[in-house]
């Protein structure tokens, strides 16, 4: 844990007052930090306090970013399109958090970008994408526009195409529906049934094969709704797991193969830097067959 040494200025009755006096901490954000020992002990002027950094750069990003190459794919007034490579995260959950697309961008010099829902870590992003995935990732950069698609995500997110690399022939297309319940360790994996449970909720995608090579097939998924690993689960379900997809019995590979290829919105934006689909598949053509059969959906 990074720690930071502050200087008090003043007597205070209690390390607790002190801090949501000098630093506005709220009450829960001590308590996560600070023992009921620690809070109560009392604070005097010219004595010093070693307090975790993620403690008093609560909800700041910090603008040092550590990790793969991230890409600015195009910019407008009211959002940036990005490209996130495979094993970056979307956003940090503490200030010392240094490999985020958030970080990437607070490093470039775009602040305006992390200024908007200052209060959440996940700031204008209009969806995540698993550490895992690779893809086309959207940040608002007005109060305005965030407001404008995450209300009306559902609708104003009209198309969502990714890529997914499978072994075998895939002979499952069309469109499917599966109903699912989180489980294991804090609900990490999905349980795709194909019928309906007791808290479970449905999910639905349309999945076409765009090739085959090497005994892998390319398949074009138009994700209908959305949930937490419903592509990756899906896909296993009906007997294909992504290739690199240990988790839901994929074959080790060197990335997992789930790319967000288009996403559909006010604009069309597009990603096609799929990190290492060119080992298997030609990326041109594979990219002009899938705009073919986007109008198969």
């Amino acid at each position: 844990m990074e720690l930071v040494e502050l200087s008090w200025l003043y007597d205070d009755s209690s390390l607790k007052d002190a801090l949501k006096k000098t630093l506005g901490a709220s009450g829960q954000q001590i308590k996560r930090h600070f023992s009921s020992k620690e809070q109560d002990r009392p604070v005097k002027a010219r004595s010093t306090s070693r307090l975790p950094l993620d403690f008093v750069n609560h909800m700041k990003i910090n603008p040092v970013y550590v990790g793969p190459e991230v890409k600015i794919i195009s910019e407008t007034k009211d959002y940036i399109v990005l490209h996130k490579p495979p094993g970056v995260h979307c956003h940090p959950l503490c200030y010392t958090d240094k490999d985020t697309l958030l970080n990437f961008l607070v490093q470039e010099g775009k602040w305006e970008a992390v200024e908007v829902n200052r209060e959440n870590y996940d700031r204008g992003l209009l969806y995540r994408l698993d550490h895992e995935t690779s893809g086309v990732m959207v940040l608002a950069k007005t109060e305005s526009f965030l407001k404008q698609i995450r209300e009306h995500f559902s609708t104003a997110m009209k198309r969502k195409f990714y890529w997914a690399i499978v072994e075998g022939d895939f002979n499952k297309e069309g469109l499917w529906t599966h109903h699912f319940r989180a489980s294991g360790v804090k609900g990490q994996k999905q349980k795709v049934s194909d019928e309906e449970h007791e808290l479970s909720q449905p999910a639905t995608l349309a999945v076409l094969k765009v090739s085959m090579n090497q005994g892998t097939s390319l398949l074009l998924v138009n994700l209908k709704t959305g949930l937490r690993h419903q592509i990756r689960a899906q896909l296993a379900h009906l007997g294909f797991p992504i290739l690199g997809d240990e988790l839901y019995g994929g074959r080790k590979a060197e990335r997992l193969f789930l790319h967000a290829l288009r996403y559909e919105f006010t604009d069309t934006v597009e990603d096609t830097t799929a990190e290492l689909f060119n080992v298997f598949f030609d990326l041109n053509g594979s990219l002009q067959m899938s705009h073919d059969m986007f109008g198969r959906f």
